[in-house]
């Protein structure tokens, strides 16, 4: 409504200019002189700029200029470039053609208001293009509030984030002048295919708007069974398209609804069993708005990247618990992945794999020395001998007892002894890592745990990723070499057990990102913000900043529960 009243608006007023002084070289002078007293904040150099550029001339005033305006107007409110529906000075700009077109305008006045619309309107253009390249969240407080998790939970949660730059004038100007405003603010989308697809999702849960409520139980709802609430549970799951449309909906828990239940199941990580429990009722009676809320949390997410990754990737998605290799942007692989603990989060950045090792050794680092090592030690002096971990100092091998690591414990200084697993079954990297050297010392590698990639929540590593059948990334690898390998030259060096480095002559880049929706084969995919990096930035943008934030004494799974030791 808002849009198309505004519109009808511009296209009666935008008519000829008449008379000396509504000349386009009065309104121009009166531009040049609001330019330097009218506009303030972040985009005033960037506004007196255009118009400098542009010889102070009125931008969007004028018959000739009726529709590169009314363009700029269905872009303010195209959800695709402004999806929190934000004003950009809208009331302004319908306020100024009112007066115009109303006659509420004295003629002595008319030229310094149509260079006024014309400053808002510009001025409306720079905020959009500004809200699309690097949106409303305040990235510089999320990166003290991830900062100030260390000192207030000992969790260093660290993620590289590089805010853009406002992009190049030039081109900015160019599209105003050519009218081809769609064309340049679609160049400016942040990942491109993914910010389309929560556009969409974004869209199809805003006409959702409301979900029936479904009565819990301690009763399980499985097929066959006939019940009220399964009447309720058909027309929830209809809303969010897991049940068909034309489906009926009855008291009858039959296969339709089943087959619905466990593609629900699937997008929100609960166990895929065909049956409501309370935990799926749970999921089934949460909000909408807590959808909109996610999907707009993980569009804010893509300011941070760039239109699209390279030709050939690597995406770990952190709360998705998944790997996907890209090649020509399309998935060639997706395997399972066991990421850090809630306490020990596994850094967010981009990197490249260079080299791959074979039968790899474990050197333990220095934290965890002496976060798990020492204390585990002391319940357990043999615990170096029955893991195939040795000692040294320097080069030469050493024994050392917990009484030569209890001083470095709590101490800053970096303990004196280096502890390597050596290659076996029980290596904690199991039989292949993935190296993209880096300051985290985090890395992809093979587990001696495979049990831990069937849990629901894959939080149990130190930081590093433990990835699911991680030789099918090495056949993918392997293409990247600089020497050819054979399978049964692979085989043998594992049957050798000593460590063998794989160069790769053309490096693959890696991307550990936090997308927490998703739209995947046609469904979309809700995760839990596992690390609470969503929270915290919704509560850092312009409107709802927090200028602190506070973990939750209760979490979605025990911390201690999934403490064990030295787990990389």
């Amino acid at each position: 409504m808002r849009f198309s009243t505004l519109l009808i608006f511009l296209l009666l007023t935008l008519n000829p200019l008449h008379g000396e002084i509504l000349s386009m070289e009065n309104i121009a002078a009166h531009i040049q002189k609001g330019v330097q007293t009218r506009i303030t904040g972040q985009n005033r150099s960037i506004i007196q700029d255009i118009y400098a550029q542009t010889g102070d001339k009125p931008l969007w005033i004028g018959d000739k200029n009726r529709i590169r305006t009314s363009h700029l107007i269905q872009a303010l409110n195209d959800p695709l470039f402004n999806y929190k529906n934000k004003s950009f000075d809208q009331r302004s700009i319908k306020h100024l053609f009112y007066q115009l077109d109303n006659g509420e305008i004295s003629q002595a006045k008319q030229a310094s208001t149509y260079a006024k619309l014309d400053l808002v309107l510009t001025s409306s253009f720079v905020r959009l293009v500004r809200f699309i390249v690097q949106g409303d969240v305040d990235w510089n407080l999320v990166q003290e509030k991830l900062n100030s998790l260390k000192k207030s939970d000992d969790i260093a949660a660290r993620w590289e984030m590089e805010p853009k730059a406002f992009p190049d004038l030039d081109e900015l100007i160019s599209a105003i002048e050519n009218d081809t405003i769609y064309e340049y603010l679609t160049t400016l989308l942040p990942m491109e295919k993914r910010y389309r697809q929560l556009v969409k999702l974004l869209n199809d849960y805003r006409r959702m708007d409301k979900f029936p409520k479904i009565k819990y139980s301690n009763e399980t709802l499985k097929l066959g069974d006939r019940s009220s609430r399964v009447e309720e549970i058909k027309k929830r799951l209809q809303i969010t398209g897991d049940y068909p449309k034309n489906a009926p909906i009855d008291s009858k828990f039959d296969e339709a609804l089943k087959k619905a239940v466990m593609t629900y199941q699937k997008r929100y990580l609960i166990k895929v069993s065909g049956i409501v429990d309370r935990t799926t009722t749970y999921y089934l009676n949460l909000p909408a708005k807590s959808n909109i809320q996610a999907i707009i949390t993980n569009l804010d997410k893509t300011k941070l990247y760039p239109k699209q990754f390279e030709d050939e990737y690597i995406e770990v998605n952190i709360p998705d618990f998944n790997l996907r290799y890209y090649k020509d942007h399309e998935m060639i692989m997706k395997k399972g992945i066991v990421v850090g603990r809630i306490d020990r989060p596994t850094p967010l950045f981009s990197n490249a794999i260079r080299y791959m090792v074979l039968n790899p050794t474990w050197t333990i680092t220095d934290n965890l020395v002496k976060r798990d090592l020492i204390p585990v030690l002391r319940e357990n002096p043999m615990y170096l001998e029955e893991n195939n971990i040795h000692a040294f100092q320097g080069k030469k091998e050493i024994q050392v007892t917990p009484e030569m690591l209890d001083p470095y414990e709590k101490s800053e200084e970096r303990v004196p002894y280096r502890f390597v697993q050596f290659p076996g079954d029980n290596n904690a990297l199991g039989r292949v890592k993935f190296m993209f050297p880096n300051k985290y010392d985090v890395y992809l590698h093979d587990t001696d745990n495979k049990s831990l990639l069937s849990r629901r929540y894959k939080i149990y590593s130190s930081g590093c990723m433990r990835l699911e059948k991680p030789f099918d990334l090495v056949s993918l690898l392997l293409e990247h070499v600089r020497k050819s390998y054979s399978q049964s030259e692979i085989e043998e060096i594992l049957e050798s057990n000593k460590p063998t480095t794989i160069g790769l002559k053309q490096t693959v880049p890696i991307h550990m990102v936090y997308f927490t929706v998703y739209e995947e084969d046609g469904l979309a995919y809700f995760k839990n913000d596992i690390y609470l990096y969503d929270k915290i930035i919704e509560e850092s943008v312009v409107g709802n900043k927090k200028s602190t934030f506070t973990v939750p004494k209760k979490r979605m799974i025990s911390v201690k529960k999934n403490a064990k030791p030295l787990s990389n």
